[in-house]
């Protein structure tokens, strides 16, 4: 008897959070190519196909054609039938000059709640993503969260969360203080991040679960969280309904 033919690349499938469909998966997948494989890519450059792109996330060909079907619809990447799937150039990063940007959100971060909608533990760390990471880490842990302002649905988040042997990390912490469990029970001190702030448009997934319409814009959050040694513990992708909270940036001059 034929043995049935397997649908995946592994069982471990760090996108399949478990609780929602294969558009989830693959909003969370177009964020990851965004961060680990366009931003290492020239414009120009070939991208890899959809099925190394599959094999390199754990997930389905289905999954990362979605995925990469989101950025061509940004115009992120261009697909010509026959020659592949390339990058376009990148929009131009910019900071100001000896200025420091001091971030205030309204309503204020205490006038809020974590909903925890998916949370996995896994040991199918991604390439492009353990090169950034400290050479002892052998698993991630990978969770979304909405977070609820005055009780309606502000932003969606996304966290990659990379473990070495002996920490732990379960999903009632998912729910909690990440930045203090780095820094308090994994010893991560000092920490610092980046973090780029970009438009994009609602996907299906993304308006279902911030309960807006598909289309509409939303701010992109891209977070990194670096230790001392400049080792990566933390990544996150946040979007972000401007009509529920408003991000404020200050500028101020930095003293030198």
């Amino acid at each position: 008897m034929d043995q049935p033919r397997r649908r995946t690349f592994t069982d471990d499938k760090i996108l399949d959070l478990g609780q929602h469909r294969r558009q989830d998966e693959a909003r969370r997948l177009r964020d990851l190519v965004s961060a680990f494989v366009l931003s290492v890519t020239a414009g120009g450059e070939r991208l890899p196909s959809d099925e190394e792109i599959a094999r390199e996330f754990s997930c389905t060909r289905n999954t990362a054609r979605i995925a990469m079907q989101m950025l061509v619809q940004e115009n992120t990447i261009g697909r010509t039938a026959g020659q592949g799937t390339y990058a376009h150039s990148r929009p131009t990063t910019w900071r100001t000059d000896r200025l420091l940007d001091k971030l205030r959100i309204d309503p204020p971060p205490t006038d809020h709640d974590y909903v925890l909608i998916g949370w996995r533990e896994t040991t199918a760390v991604p390439r492009s993503m353990a090169t950034v990471f400290a050479p002892s880490v052998a698993r991630m842990a990978v969770f979304e969260r909405v977070v609820l302002y005055r009780g309606r649905p502000g932003s969606l988040r996304t966290y990659y969360l990379p473990l070495r042997p002996d920490d732990v990390f379960t999903p009632a912490d998912a729910n909690d203080d990440v930045l203090e469990i780095l820094e308090g029970r994994f010893g991560h001190r000092p920490l610092s991040s980046t973090r780029q702030i970009s438009a994009i448009s609602a996907d299906l997934s993304a308006a279902e679960l911030l309960a807006v319409e598909v289309g509409t814009p939303l701010l992109f959050i891209e977070t990194t969280v670096r230790d001392a040694a400049g080792d990566v513990v933390m990544v996150y992708h946040g979007r972000q309904r401007s009509d529920q909270v408003r991000v404020e940036l200050t500028p101020a001059r930095d003293e030198l």
